[in-house]
């Protein structure tokens, strides 16, 4: 049985919150609404690895440093330094 993320988060969200069915939420855009909507988890968080998904997980759930470091794309780089925290790891990726 082949099960994608969209579709193990609305199961987990809108049905029930099954660990069986979890494990397939693994793309990070999921991965975030998950964390945001349903439950802020480790299992699921360490799948938030683009930086733009990262930089929301920090902004609107909280501050991780483990997801913080996800955060690599000059442009969302800025925005974390500018809104979440100034923090040198993340600073060194603000390029002209």
């Amino acid at each position: 049985m082949w099960i994608n993320g969209e579709w193990a988060y609305y199961y987990c969200k809108d049905v029930e919150d099954d660990p069986e069915i979890r494990k397939y939420i693994t793309d990070p855009f999921w991965a975030y609404r998950y964390c945001r909507f349903v439950k802020d988890i480790s299992e699921v968080r360490k799948h938030i690895t683009e930086s733009g998904w990262a930089f929301r997980y920090c902004n609107t759930i909280k501050d991780d440093p483990e997801v913080a470091k996800h955060i690599t794309d000059p442009e969302w780089a800025h925005w974390y330094c500018k809104y979440v925290k100034d923090r040198p790891e993340v600073r060194k990726y603000i390029k002209d």
